[in-house]
């Protein structure tokens, strides 16, 4: 369930990017179109998270927060990534503090929890 990241900013293994701007209201826009990057922030006291998808899901939003902290709720999109050999489907949190995350489903009840250690891109399935 986990893959072992590097302890500085950098590009991971062409999951996919897209560049998006924060509306006023802090809602993000769904991207346009995939690239074959992006970029995460983990170290010290930071990790990443990468949730797969079915390709069912894709612009869907998936929503975590902290397992101690249910009020900090943050939330990606999931979109095509353009791979080596295929595309997959994933919602990429770049960067989150080290610690414990409850993935919320669809219907708002917790499908998972999953460990987000610092210095680590984990890669988890949002099922």
């Amino acid at each position: 369930m986990q893959e072992q990241g590097h302890c500085h900013p950098h590009w991971a293994d062409r999951l996919g990017s897209h560049e998006v701007e924060r509306a006023a209201v802090g809602h993000t826009p769904r991207p346009g179109e995939p690239s074959r990057a992006v970029l995460v922030d983990v170290g010290e006291h930071t990790g990443a998270l990468i949730l797969r998808s079915p390709a069912e899901r894709e612009g869907l939003e998936v929503e975590i927060h902290p397992v101690s902290d249910p009020a900090k709720r943050t939330h990606v999109w999931v979109l095509p990534r353009v791979g080596r050999s295929a595309t997959v489907y994933a919602a990429v949190f770049p960067s989150l503090p080290a610690g414990d995350y409850a993935v919320v489903g669809p219907d708002g009840s917790i499908t998972a929890i999953v460990p987000v250690p610092a210095n680590q891109v984990t890669s988890a399935t949002w099922a």
